[in-house]
């Protein structure tokens, strides 16, 4: 006597192939994109020019997203790999900047001067001090990432899935 219910070994196996590693990376990716786009939203994060940098790499992102998503040739590709760089340029920037408001916020704490430079950058960073979140533009670089892999897995199924589905299609004829 099994305990395995009948009918659980006659499924057929499910099939992931780069075609699923594609759609599921360009969702995430649409995800990311979406969730940052609240974040800045809900933070009202347009009130100063350096703070539109976010909301033109979000449209860099989006147009990236769309060329990967219609289009797999590969001049769309290295245009949208071009463009995940510089988000992921504009990302480090913006934790840089997160840090340096909230370093510079540190100031206002009668014990700041007590503390070692190493300790202040610290509390800088883990936004002890200040209240930009250093990590909130890392939303942008993950999003840009997934993206550059994305261009990965497309790249995979043009050279390996395509081909066969090619000789599918073309049958071979006999001579004779």
């Amino acid at each position: 006597m099994t305990s395995t219910p009948t009918g659980i070994a006659e499924r057929p196996a499910r099939r992931t192939g780069p075609l699923t590693v594609r759609l599921g990376l360009l969702a995430l990716t649409a995800i990311g994109i979406m969730g940052a786009v609240a974040e800045l939203a809900f933070e009202r994060h347009w009130q100063t020019p350096t703070q539109l940098i976010p909301w033109a790499a979000l449209a860099l992102l989006v147009i990236a997203l769309v060329l990967v998503a219609l289009d797999g040739s590969p001049r769309t590709i290295t245009v949208a790999r071009w463009l995940a760089v510089t988000v992921l340029a504009a990302s480090a920037y913006g934790v840089f900047m997160h840090v340096t408001v909230n370093h510079t916020a540190g100031a206002f704490d009668p014990s700041w001067e007590g503390l070692s430079p190493l300790t202040q950058w610290w509390y800088a960073l883990t936004k002890s001090v200040g209240t930009a979140p250093p990590l909130a533009p890392g939303m942008l670089a993950q999003s840009a990432l997934l993206l550059l892999l994305t261009t990965l897995a497309g790249k995979q199924r043009r050279e390996q899935v395509i081909p066969l589905r090619r000789r599918r299609s073309a049958p071979l004829r006999r001579r004779g």
